[in-house]
């Protein structure tokens, strides 16, 4: 073998091992994506249930929700101020996931249950006339731009139904 033979072989096994480590960088880059989106996910579903316990121990959370986003004068001067956190909270969170589904991290299917509740209470008559102007300055311009498109969720009943649903026979 003469030295060129050995150079080129050289380099033949130098390209190989080049193409191998990109291989595995790129392996690695997916699998840490995946394992990311899966973080984020989970990140939703903890901040989702945080701002939840404390209406399960605690039915006036939900009665103050269920008025304040039905007729915000409706509810007592206490029962604004708690659908006031919840209602910042839960917004907070939906922006969250709105941003995490823009960078594409929030597939389209997880997305749509979020979309859901966020029309529906987003076009609730006591948060698009009182609460959300009141409020709206502390989202982003964008998120609030795309709540300004979207249609209400006639998907879902509203609080007051569900609360006060009553099987009926016959």
């Amino acid at each position: 073998m003469t030295l060129q033979m050995w150079v080129d072989l050289a380099q033949i096994v130098s390209a190989s091992a080049v193409t191998l480590t990109l291989l595995a960088v790129i392996m690695t880059i997916r699998q840490n994506t995946r394992s990311q989106k899966a973080v984020a996910v989970d990140s939703l579903a903890a901040a989702i249930t945080s701002i939840n316990v404390p209406a399960i121990k605690s039915h006036i959370i939900g009665s103050a929700l269920s008025k304040a986003t039905a007729d915000w004068g409706s509810a007592s001067r206490e029962e604004r101020i708690i659908a006031h956190f919840f209602l910042f909270s839960f917004f907070k969170l939906l922006e969250n996931a709105w941003y995490q589904r823009r960078a594409g991290i929030l597939d389209q299917a997880q997305w749509i249950g979020w979309e859901t509740l966020l029309r529906k209470y987003y076009h609730a008559d006591g948060v698009r006339r009182v609460w959300w102007p009141g409020r709206k300055d502390a989202y982003s311009p964008e998120f609030q731009k795309f709540l300004s498109g979207t249609k209400p969720a006639d998907e879902l009943g509203s609080l007051n139904e569900l609360f006060d649903y009553v099987e009926r026979s016959g």
